[in-house]
């Protein structure tokens, strides 16, 4: 199984990995590692880290649709978490419905003052790239975050995948994320 999770920043996507990776062994790529790669790497990639989410999950999403097909080919479980778009997932969701799960996570519906509060008091997890922030630009960055969420929250809908807001009840709100990506699990993942 291929396991999507994308959303915005600050959303609880790598703690969800990493606990996939603990609890469950599946491994996992951040797509954050991939893009900052290619990017200090590899150039003439043309990957501009601080383009956005869209524009980066665009640019991303060529290599990331090879790298999961050949994994389905190979029949390994994995994870990608980051930058992802619902329409990019669907249609491979929609190709391989057995063996692609998908969720996105976004906030919605949180005053961005309390966002940047709650990131400053909780966010001490590995890449903890909003220290490196003053207040204000962090506010700028959730603020721009938000809308994000709104527009990742509409394009679930359509495309039929799960959105879970984290504006509220964070932790509780993983867990429910956590119950979603390991229901159905009728084999024992990698």
């Amino acid at each position: 199984m291929l396991l999507f999770i994308g959303g915005a920043a600050r959303t609880g996507k790598s703690i969800l990995a990493r606990r996939l990776l603990a609890e469950k062994r599946m491994p996992y790529l951040s797509l954050d590692v991939l893009k900052m790669g290619l990017a200090r790497g590899v150039p003439e990639f043309a990957i501009d880290p601080d383009a956005g989410n869209a524009v980066v999950a665009e640019r991303l999403w060529p290599l990331v649709r090879e790298m999961s097909m050949s994994l389905l080919r190979d029949g390994v479980d994995y994870v990608f978490e980051g930058e992802l778009l619902p329409k990019h997932v669907a249609a491979l969701r929609n190709a391989y419905p057995a063996q692609v799960k998908a969720c996105f996570l976004g906030y919605t519906d949180i005053d961005p003052a309390a966002k940047v509060h709650h990131i400053r008091t909780y966010g001490h997890y590995p890449n903890n790239w909003a220290s490196e922030y003053t207040d204000e630009q962090l506010l700028n960055i959730i603020t721009r975050e938000i809308a994000f969420s709104r527009a990742l929250r509409d394009a679930c809908a359509a495309q039929q995948l799960l959105y879970f807001d984290t504006s509220h009840d964070f932790a509780q709100t993983l867990e429910r994320v956590m119950a979603f990506v390991t229901a159905g699990e009728d084999r024992e993942l990698c």
